[in-house]
């Protein structure tokens, strides 16, 4: 009777634990790792002004949120935004500075600085812009991240209006 008793305990045990919801692992640090690695390759890209292979880093259905400017909720429109920041005579670049996943794994965000120079074709003055940019990304089925909020904005003062003529 004893054995029979040990036996049942043995697999009821046996039974329940299997059964039991398993802890997923927790990938974070290295989703997290390979979140802030896309990021790199799309500064080190759009730094090349390949303007098809930045915008191969946005998902489908992305927005980008650039400043003085409407929501870009299309491919049109964010083509339309990175062309001029690709444009001749630009250089853009960003860091990250932190980036982090869910738990789940499917999502993540970064925030960074970024710089933006606009040389002067005719030799004046080229314009500088520093700031700072969050981006939320999402792991799409077949593993790779791909940007699907994107926006940026300056660090640098308003202009003062122009003085009025007297």
């Amino acid at each position: 009777m004893r054995t029979a008793l040990s036996f049942f305990l043995f697999t009821s045990a046996f039974v329940t634990a299997s059964c039991a919801p398993s802890t997923p692992v927790d990938n974070r640090a290295a989703d997290a790792a390979a979140l802030q690695a896309t990021d790199q390759q799309w500064s080190a890209t759009a730094a090349t002004h390949d303007l098809a292979g930045t915008l191969a880093f946005y998902a489908d259905d992305a927005v980008l949120l650039a400043p003085n400017a409407p929501i870009a909720k299309d491919q049109k429109s964010i083509r339309e935004t990175w062309a001029g920041l690709l444009a001749p005579n630009t250089s853009v670049s960003w860091k990250v500075s932190k980036a982090e996943v869910a738990k789940t794994g499917d999502l993540g965000y970064l925030y960074g600085t970024y710089e933006v120079s606009i040389n002067d074709a005719k030799g004046g003055p080229s314009a500088r812009d520093v700031g700072k940019f969050v981006e939320i990304w999402k792991k799409q089925p077949d593993g790779k991240w791909k940007c699907i909020v994107d926006t940026f904005n300056s660090d640098l003062p308003v202009p003062a209006p122009p003085k009025p003529k007297k």
